[in-house]
């Protein structure tokens, strides 16, 4: 070997080392033990390497972690067809039988934690919503069909179906809470994230994820939520609820112009709780590489600064580049990009205490391929997509207009958006 080849390879050496031994960025750490694991064959120093690796804390929770710290709550129940039962409806009750079959997948076996729900009171309800709409869908109750909006119906068992989805929510948070799991997945419907505190819209009765941040608030004294919405519509419930408040950071990542129009980006919250709303909107056509651009270089540093105790995803599954109400074109790989991301900002800042709920997609096929990789990603990250991870940390986020108007405007609220 050459002295310039020696040379050389000294600093490869050098930065690998210093790749394998970060604990500031445990993605490098992490995505360099992934490549190492690729390709061992061709090195000699690999033991060596290996053994530098294993000495970082973050590279062996994802290697050889701890079981119990990998599992992951999930509730899914078949009551949850009952909302809709013999209605022809988007929202039907097939995006439960796919995300069902998804939870029943024998891959998960001792892996996931099931989580039985129980049914949310109405004084728990009134937490977000009003006495008189909580009355009026209750009145509902037994009747074969009853419209709340143009979108928006119930038939004889959705309010208690309903109540079921946000109880399902809080049973989830108690897991957390109580470290019985790090993680959860609330496979419920009627989704949620579009109901306002005095009126139901968008196919959404009770705000499962708006009620999940008061209940931890209530019965758990948490000072800090924040909430990253990835459904393809803009969440609109839950900023109405959170809009004056600084107890809850509610951002939004949505495809605008569209449903419900609102998510505008000089929409920041009011109050003690201005800069406290985060609204991205994007036009149609945005792609995975897009979405984990954004949570890379908004939603982390933002977390980072906030510092939330737990963090809430609305899930929607209509990113999917298929999905028939909505014109984004993420991939199933994307969805479980995604999931592994904000699983590893949750690690980072919060103790890895993270709850996805889903909310909407509208097609049995995206719900299913997506939820698979999802699950994947919740229990148990491969090395390839933590490797895609880590060259996501290279991405210009420049080249993505949207994110940089976001910055812009927040930057004022939030130093550490640079």
């Amino acid at each position: 070997r050459s002295d310039s080849e020696t040379s050389e390879h000294r600093q490869i050496e050098t930065m690998a080392r210093a790749a394998l031994a970060s604990r500031v960025h445990p993605t490098l750490a992490t995505a360099a033990t992934a490549a190492l694991m690729r390709v061992r064959r061709g090195i000699s120093e690999i033991d060596h390497l290996m053994g530098v690796a294993a000495q970082n804390p973050e590279v062996c929770r994802v290697f050889n972690p701890d079981p119990a710290a990998l599992s992951l709550g999930v509730v899914c129940d078949e009551r949850f067809a009952r909302h809709l039962q013999g209605i022809f409806h988007m929202e039907s009750s097939r995006r439960c039988e796919a995300i069902l079959s998804v939870l029943q997948d024998p891959a998960w076996e001792g892996r996931m934690v099931r989580v039985a729900p129980r049914p949310a009171a109405p004084e728990e309800l009134a937490w977000v919503h009003t006495p008189d709409y909580i009355a009026r869908v209750a009145a509902t109750a037994g009747h074969p069909l009853t419209s709340m909006d143009v979108d928006t119906q119930t038939t004889a068992d959705s309010y208690d179906t309903a109540r079921l989805a946000v109880g399902a929510v809080f049973s989830l948070l108690d897991a957390i809470l109580e470290d019985r799991v790090k993680r959860g997945f609330a496979a419920v419907r009627p989704p949620g994230h579009h109901a306002e505190p005095g009126r139901g819209m968008g196919f959404c009765i009770f705000n499962n994820v708006a009620l999940g941040a008061r209940y931890l608030q209530e019965r758990y004294g948490v000072k800090r939520v924040m909430v990253v919405d990835i459904d393809a519509h803009h969440g609109n419930g839950t900023q109405a609820a959170f809009y004056e408040t600084d107890a809850v950071l509610a951002l939004s990542i949505h495809q605008f112009p569209g449903f419900p129009g609102t998510g505008r980006l000089g929409e920041v919250g009011a109050g003690r709780g201005e800069g406290y709303t985060v609204n991205v909107p994007l036009h149609k056509g945005h792609a995975d590489r897009d979405f984990l651009c954004i949570l890379q270089f908004l939603v982390r540093p933002l977390a980072r600064a906030y510092q939330p105790e737990v963090i809430l995803v609305p899930c929607g599954f209509d990113l999917w580049l298929h999905d028939r109400l909505a014109e984004m074109r993420v991939t199933a790989e994307g969805y479980g990009l995604i999931a592994a991301l904000l699983a590893e900002i949750a690690t980072e800042v919060c103790g890895g205490r993270i709850l996805f709920v889903m909310e909407g997609g509208y097609s049995a096929e995206g719900i299913r391929e997506c939820g698979m990789k999802v699950m994947e990603s919740l229990c148990r990250p491969s090395p390839a997509v933590l490797d895609r991870l880590y060259r996501i940390t290279a991405e210009n986020p420049e080249r993505l207009p949207a994110l940089n108007k976001v910055i812009q405007i927040h930057r004022k609220y939030w130093p550490i958006l640079k």
